[in-house]
C-alpha cells in the first residue's frame, strides 16, 4: 500500500513538475522600448500589470531613454540583432524603418478587424497615413498629435489682457511677436515666447513645419530636389524664426535645454507662451497647470489654417519572436484612450476621442481636435534624419548671424548630396 501511495504521490509530483515546466517553456517576456516620459512610463506599467493579470504567461519589460538618445540606441540594438519586441517610433522614421524591413506589418486580428480599411476606421482620418509604407500599415499611434499655443494667463493679466478671451489670442505670427515683446521682462528673467533650441532635428521640425506649409514652402520639390532655399522658404524663416532673434525676444541663449521636458521654461513660468501638443501639461509645474490656456496656433493666413500632424507610434519589430502577443498587448494598451489622455496627455487618435467625458474635461481638447483636421506630416524620406539635421544646422547658423538665404543654400546643397548617395 505504501508503495502504491508513493507511486501515486510520485506521479502527481511528476505531473505538477511537467505542468510547471510547460508553463515556463511557454512563458513570454515582451521587451518594450520607449522614449523617456515619466507619465507614460507610469501608465504603461499599470496597463502591463493589467494585461499580465489577464495573460499570466505574458510579461512586459519596459525600457526607456531620452528622445535624443533613444533612436541611436534603438538602431544599435537592432543592428546587433537585439531588437526589442515593441518599439516607440516617430512617424518620420517609418520610411527608413520600412525600407530596411525593421517593422512588422500590423496583425489585424489583434485589433479585432479583418481588413486595413476596418483598422483605419478605428482611427481619426489621416492617423494611420503617416505609418503606412508601400500600402502596409506598420504601426499604430500612441500619440496622434497636432500643435497649439499655450498661454500663461497670469502673465497676460500683468499686461492688462484676459487670456480666457479668444479676442486676445494672437492670430498671426506678427501678433505673437508683438505680444511677446510686451510680456518679456527687461532682464530676460522671463521671455514672452521662444522656440525650442539645441535639441534633435525633429524638435526643430515640429516647430517649423506648420510655418513652412503656411508659407507654401517645400523642403523638396516634386522631382526630389531640395527646395528649402526657395523664396517662400527664405520668407518663412525670415518672418518667424529670424524675427525673434533680430528683436532679441528669444534665441538659444535664452532657452533652457532639457531633452525630457523641452518646454521647461514655460513649465516653470519663465516663458509666457509656448507651442506644444496636448501631451505637455503633465510636466508643467502646479502653478503653471493652474494658469495655462490653450489657443490655436498662429497662422500666416488665419482664414486658411495649416499645422503639423505627428505620431509617436508603437510598432512590433520584424525580428520579434512574439509578434502575436506583442500586437495583442498594443491593442489592449491603446484601446484605453481615456486612460492615456488622463494620465499622460496623449491622444491615441482613436475615432471619437474628443467626445468622451475625459476629453471634454481636458483643457484645449476641442482646439486640438480641430487642429487635426488642418495638419500634415513632415516630408517623407528614408534619409529624413540627415535632411532634418541640415535644416537644423541652417537655423542655428542664422541664429548666430549668418544670412537666412546663405544658411538655407547650404542646407539645400547638403540635402541634395544626402539624396544622391
Amino acid at each position: 500500500m505504501l508503495k502504491i501511495r508513493s507511486a501515486i504521490c510520485s506521479g502527481v509530483l511528476s505531473a505538477a513538475a511537467l505542468i510547471a515546466a510547460a508553463s515556463t517553456a511557454f512563458a513570454v517576456e515582451l521587451t518594450f522600448w520607449h522614449h523617456t516620459y515619466p507619465p507614460a512610463r507610469t501608465f504603461i506599467e499599470k496597463k502591463a500589470a493589467e494585461f499580465t493579470a489577464q495573460h499570466p504567461d505574458i510579461t512586459i519589460r519596459l525600457h526607456d531613454d531620452p528622445h535624443g538618445d533613444y533612436e541611436v540606441k534603438l538602431l544599435s540594438a537592432i543592428a546587433a540583432g537585439n531588437a526589442p519586441d515593441i518599439v516607440n517610433v516617430l512617424d518620420y522614421l517609418f520610411p527608413q524603418y520600412g525600407k530596411r524591413g525593421i517593422l512588422a506589418e500590423v496583425d489585424l486580428s489583434a485589433f479585432g478587424v479583418k481588413s486595413a480599411a476596418a483598422l483605419e476606421a478605428l482611427y481619426q482620418p489621416k492617423a494611420l497615413s503617416g505609418l503606412t509604407i508601400d500600402g502596409k500599415i506598420l504601426g499604430v499611434p500612441e500619440e496622434f498629435n497636432t500643435l497649439a499655443l499655450f498661454i500663461n494667463k497670469a502673465h497676460f493679466k500683468e499686461i492688462g489682457l484676459d487670456a480666457t478671451d479668444p479676442a486676445t489670442w494672437p492670430k498671426s505670427w506678427n501678433d505673437l511677436f508683438s505680444l511677446a515683446s510686451k510680456l518679456q521682462k527687461p532682464d530676460n528673467s522671463r521671455v514672452g515666447f521662444n522656440w525650442v533650441w539645441n535639441l534633435d532635428p525633429y524638435w526643430y521640425a515640429q516647430q517649423y513645419w506648420p510655418i513652412l506649409t503656411q508659407y507654401g514652402c517645400e523642403v523638396v520639390d516634386a522631382s526630389g530636389k531640395a527646395a528649402i532655399n526657395s523664396d517662400a522658404c527664405v520668407k518663412a524663416f525670415s518672418e518667424t524664426w529670424k524675427v525673434l532673434i533680430d528683436k532679441k525676444l528669444g534665441g538659444p541663449e535664452l532657452a533652457t535645454v532639457n531633452p525630457v521636458n523641452a518646454l521647461q521654461d514655460f513649465s516653470e513660468g519663465r516663458q509666457s507662451m509656448a507651442i506644444a501638443g496636448i501631451w505637455a501639461p503633465p510636466l508643467y509645474s502646479d502653478a503653471v497647470k493652474a494658469e495655462y490656456v490653450v489657443a490655436p496656433l498662429p497662422q500666416f493666413d488665419p482664414a486658411n489654417p495649416k499645422t503639423l500632424l505627428n505620431s509617436y507610434a508603437l510598432a512590433v519589430t520584424a525580428g520579434s519572436k512574439h509578434k502575436k502577443e506583442a500586437f495583442q498587448f498594443l491593442s489592449f494598451l491603446t484601446t484605453d484612450s481615456d486612460g492615456y489622455l488622463a494620465t499622460t496627455g496623449y491622444v491615441t487618435g482613436r475615432t471619437g476621442w474628443a467626445d468622451t467625458k475625459v476629453a471634454k474635461e481636458t483643457r484645449g481638447s476641442a482646439i486640438f481636435a480641430e487642429g487635426q483636421k488642418h495638419g500634415s506630416f513632415v516630408w517623407r524620406s528614408p534619409t529624413w534624419s540627415e535632411e532634418g539635421t541640415a535644416i537644423k544646422n541652417a537655423i542655428e547658423q542664422f541664429a548666430q548671424g549668418v544670412p537666412v538665404k546663405q544658411a538655407l543654400d547650404q542646407a539645400a546643397a547638403d540635402i541634395n548630396s544626402i539624396r544622391q548617395r
